[in-house]
């Protein structure tokens, strides 16, 4: 049975680090969000084998646009939401282990490339629909800091880092994905705030103005106790908004199914931004709070712009 979490108890989560886009034509969703949104790069389109990735930032929260190898998905979709632990990982874990949030054992990539990445996955059940297809979730009963615990993250570690290893996850893989990410990279925070600030400086927020991420939308029915557990937000309903202590809120609508709807981005002048859209011929609907693009012009993905101040 869960009990909420005392008030001096701290939260699992520091802020979403990213979003995950799945793609069949990673290079030109990519292009999409580089040249005609005009995001920064933090790491370029790069092929590690098993998946593709590249990464760009949008002031707040960044963008990862990947096709991982075996993953039977033709749309473009929003596909994975990732959160910035504010402990690390093995504590963190641990918290996991007394909100009773099933996760899979930490598994620790490396990625060699421009950029030189360790980064700690830690994925998470019972909050989207069509989760990884893994007989190893720990509980309540063998989850946590423990012998069992490290052996499986060992194990688990050592698998990814081989061809048969990848192969066999990418057969796990569902249809969306929540994990905790804890990277291991010099200056990590300090790089993301250098680029987000020259890129503000340099290019003022690109075509549209853009100058971060206002939230982060799901559709929910029937995990809203899980996302409780996780944010320790006992009131947590399908209509709630959640913020964190930096970056973008997430936002629940109710529906039919448990998945990721999209996300908006924040703009300095929304009018200013309509008029752009509707001259591009991108502009789907607008009211005063919101300005939505038709999906069509943007690989069929949920996105609008709305004036609001990032967080």
């Amino acid at each position: 049975m869960y009990t909420p979490m005392a008030s001096t108890t701290p939260t699992l989560i520091r802020c979403i680090d990213h979003v995950v886009i799945h793609t069949q034509e990673p290079e030109r969703v990519f292009a999409l969000f580089r040249d005609v949104f005009n995001l920064p790069i933090v790491w370029p389109i790069t092929d590690y084998g098993m998946f593709i990735s590249g990464g760009v930032r949008s002031g707040n929260m960044n963008i990862e646009i990947g096709r991982f190898a075996g993953l039977g998905l033709s749309e473009t979709r929003l596909y994975g939401l990732a959160f910035a632990p504010s402990e690390p990982t093995w504590q963190m874990v641990n918290g996991l282990v007394t909100r009773g949030i099933l996760h899979t054992p930490p598994v620790t990539m490396h990625y060699e490339g421009t950029m030189q990445a360790k980064a700690t996955l830690t994925v998470l059940r019972d909050l989207l629909d069509g989760p990884l297809k893994t007989p190893l979730w720990l509980g309540r009963r063998w989850g946590g800091d423990n012998r069992i615990g490290r052996a499986l993250s060992a194990f688990s570690t050592w698998m990814a880092d081989t061809t048969i290893g990848w192969k066999a996850f990418a057969k796990q893989l569902g249809d969306s994905m929540v994990f905790m990410c804890e990277y291991k990279i010099d200056r990590y925070e300090e790089r993301l705030a250098e680029l987000t600030a020259d890129w503000q400086r340099l290019r003022g927020g690109g075509p549209f103005g853009i100058t971060g991420i206002a939230g982060v939308a799901l559709e929910i029915s029937t995990t809203a106790a899980c996302w409780g557990r996780l944010l320790d937000r006992p009131d947590l309903d399908a209509s709630s908004i959640h913020s964190f202590s930096m970056g973008p809120p997430l936002r629940f609508h109710p529906g039919q199914r448990n998945r990721l709807i999209g996300f908006d981005f924040c703009v300095a002048d929304l009018e200013l931004t309509t008029r752009k859209l509707e001259q591009k011929g991108w502009l789907l609907a607008k009211s005063k709070e919101r300005a939505t693009v038709a999906p069509d012009r943007v690989e069929g993905l949920t996105i609008a712009f709305c004036e609001a101040r990032p967080s």
